[in-house]
């Protein structure tokens, strides 16, 4: 039977909304405490998937999913986010774009789904106040390339092009480690001062068929001397990650 945990602003509603799912066939239970004091709790005894209801209070909904994401001994329980206000709700999706927002007459559905779906590796939180672009560390002035972008891949205010010439930001996206391998030594190639070069894998929440992880780029960049400075989420489909040269220790 998947274990749920149920977090709510007020724990005697955090109660009620665990009977629910309880009568759903989940063993539930209500998280007791109101801020990351009971986190060691859920370490030693990690459910299946964590609740979290926005339908009051969402700020606090919102503080407790980023907790948890940042934490990365608790970041790959799945999150489902019971939606309230259409806009607070919006905010909570641009922070924590990779969880599961249902309503509670779907949520025994989209518990499932998630639980099946569960990430490999934590997402950390993505910074709502800061623009995509900046992100990526794209400027107005800025020349992006884009290598094997998927149809219909854009990035508002961007006009890419297809080879990486005198590019300042290059991204390629690899559906797999496969391509990833292929990709590399032309990466590690293209390396200079000023240029920022990022590889996007399939999120695990996408659905593609994909064997990438952030370990597993990191693993196969170090091969080549890469190592990994930033890690974001693009969109809902595609994380991506900045490579590159290992920096050299200066002799004190």
């Amino acid at each position: 039977m998947a274990r749920v945990l149920v977090m709510h602003r007020d724990v005697a509603e955090a109660s009620e909304r665990a009977a629910r799912l309880r009568a759903l066939g989940f063993d539930a239970a209500p998280y007791l405490s109101l801020g990351a004091r009971g986190f060691r709790g859920i370490r030693q005894d990690p459910p299946h998937a964590i609740l979290i209801d926005l339908t009051r209070l969402p700020s606090y909904g919102r503080a407790m999913g980023v907790l948890l994401r940042q934490q990365k001994s608790l970041g790959c329980i799945p999150l489902v986010f019971v939606e309230g206000d259409p806009d607070k709700t919006a905010q909570v999706r641009a922070v924590l774009p990779d969880a599961v927002y249902t309503t509670w007459a779907k949520a025994e559905a989209a518990i499932r789904k998630a639980i099946r779906n569960a990430p490999r590796e934590a997402m950390p939180p993505r910074d709502a106040g800061t623009p995509l672009l900046t992100k990526l560390y794209i400027q107005a002035e800025s020349r992006v390339a884009m290598l094997q972008p998927p149809e219909g891949f854009h990035l508002p205010g961007v006009r890419p092009q297809k080879q990486v010439g005198e590019a300042d930001v290059v991204m390629i996206f690899c559906r797999n480690s496969a391509a990833l391998g292929r990709a590399l030594p032309d990466l590690a190639g293209m390396m200079r001062p000023g240029r920022r070069v990022w590889v996007l894998w399939p999120k695990k929440a996408s659905g593609m068929d994909s064997d990438l992880t952030m370990v597993r780029i990191r693993e196969m960049a170090q091969g080549f001397g890469l190592v990994d400075y930033k890690v974001c989420a693009v969109d809902a489909t595609w994380s991506g990650m900045t490579l590159g040269k290992r920096r050299q220790r200066r002799n004190a």
